[in-house]
């Protein structure tokens, strides 16, 4: 099998053009990976926040629904949630 030869002048073109490669297949600059990490981080703490709040929420209707229903059965008026 032969070694196929490459001419000098495609070596050198190539060498000339990788800092421009490298440019344009850079990711994003290494001064916005910080932020971005923050704001997802942010982001993330926001949410699990909401979460919290919806789940306090929650709980609070679930006992609001059993006091109602308490009051319902003691003067033994309106459907009850058995009822419907």
């Amino acid at each position: 099998m032969k070694i196929p030869t490459i001419p000098f002048y495609k070596v050198e073109r190539a060498v000339r053009m990788l800092p421009i490669i490298k440019e344009v297949f850079a990711s994003a600059p290494a001064e916005s990976e910080p932020d971005s990490l923050k704001l997802v981080r942010q982001l993330k703490d926001a949410l699990h926040d909401k979460k919290a709040e919806i789940c306090a929420l929650r709980e609070k209707i679930e006992e609001l629904e059993a006091i109602l229903e308490d009051y319902r059965s003691a003067i033994g008026a309106g459907p009850t949630k058995e009822d419907s």
